[in-house]
């Protein structure tokens, strides 16, 4: 997996072009606007076969049952899923699809906004294998902890490079929404390193998606906000 994590930040370059794709040439070829709105809230979970939305709604089933610290790792490791989990898939669906909506609908949307809005998937992910890098390990005996104990100095350090040449190229897109958006991820990232340490005792691969969904969904609401202020 450690491995894998060299490969997140194209992941997200891939669905970030997919999305310029869908909102800038399909825009000059006149594709109606509720089509790019559904495509671009689609492109993700396409890409990706919703593949960390797992992780998120076993945390948020895990995060609801304010159990004991075991018990929610055992939730996390329970393949069934509850209701707190549909609800929270629910609720980001819906913040994130009204984010999108709000971003493509407004008239200062341009090419540098659907830029910006492009490279919170990578961003996103870059942070996501950094903080399942360097945080404490929930479990001793976990996939992550496996997969991560062994040096990974080289990982730490690509990822590192590829996390400030996105803030580089965010910010030249735009110096007021780009520092909104990564304050966000910062924010949320401190924030993030705090939860998991309450709630688990460390991270896990479960917690990682959460983080990168909450934290793509955070930067889309603010990044909308921006644009509407």
């Amino acid at each position: 997996m450690a491995h894998s994590l060299l490969f997140f930040p194209f992941v997200g370059v891939v669905i970030g072009g997919v999305i310029w794709l869908i909102n800038v040439p399909a825009f000059m070829m006149g594709v109606p606007v509720a089509v790019r709105i559904m495509l671009t809230i689609l492109a993700p979970l396409l890409i990706t076969g919703g593949f960390h939305l797992d992780g998120f709604m076993d945390t948020e089933d895990a995060l609801k049952s304010y159990a004991p610290t075991e018990k929610k790792l055992e939730i996390l490791k329970d393949p069934h899923i509850g209701a707190f989990a549909v609800l929270g898939l629910v609720r980001i669906l819906l913040i994130f699809g009204t984010s999108v909506t709000a971003i493509l609908l407004s008239d200062k949307c341009d090419n540098k906004t659907i830029l910006i809005f492009a490279s919170i998937f990578a961003v996103g992910r870059c942070l996501s294998g950094l903080t399942s890098l360097l945080l404490k390990k929930a479990k001793k005996d976990g996939m992550l902890y496996e997969e991560t104990k062994k040096e990974q100095k080289g990982i730490i350090i690509f990822l590192i490079f590829t996390l400030i040449v996105l803030e580089i190229i965010v910010l030249f897109m735009n110096l007021i929404k780009g520092l909104a958006v990564l304050l966000t991820f910062t924010l949320y990232t401190i924030y993030y390193r705090y939860k998991a340490y309450k709630e688990f005792g460390g991270v896990t691969g479960d917690t990682a998606g959460y983080f990168l969904c909450t934290g793509e969904m955070l930067a889309a609401v603010v990044l909308a906000a921006m644009i509407w202020i």
